[in-house]
């Protein structure tokens, strides 16, 4: 059976696209500053008790002990599958030709003001 999306676009769009970024400027999530840290309202159980940790850019919801990269994030707020959830990422990030999908995740980084890893 062959794969939908190879292992290296899905790491690339679980990594490269910056969580906090996403949950603020596509997902739209309620977000705010709290003790100098980035919060946002966890989209399963509605509370402020959130963290994103850049060196691994993911989310966490300290009340439901649920994790989140960028796809179940997506998952979970647009009420997507796993393909729509992958492929509104990959339009995020300029759906480059497979031979450089790293391309327009650096000019998605870039745009943002991060550099890539």
């Amino acid at each position: 059976m062959k794969k939908r999306f190879s292992s290296r676009e899905l790491f690339q769009l679980r990594n490269n696209i910056p969580v906090d970024m996403l949950i603020r400027d596509q997902l739209q999530i309620p977000t705010k500053i709290r003790d100098g840290f980035f919060r946002f309202l966890c989209p399963v159980c509605n509370e402020f008790q959130t963290a994103v940790n850049p060196s691994t850019n993911l989310a966490r919801c300290f009340r439901c002990e649920k994790n989140f990269n960028s796809i179940d994030l997506v998952m979970e707020v647009m009420g997507y599958g796993f393909k729509d959830s992958v492929r509104f990422l990959k339009n995020l990030t300029g759906s480059v030709p497979p031979q450089d999908p790293v391309q327009s995740l650096a000019k998605l980084a870039a745009d943002i003001g991060r550099s890539m890893v």
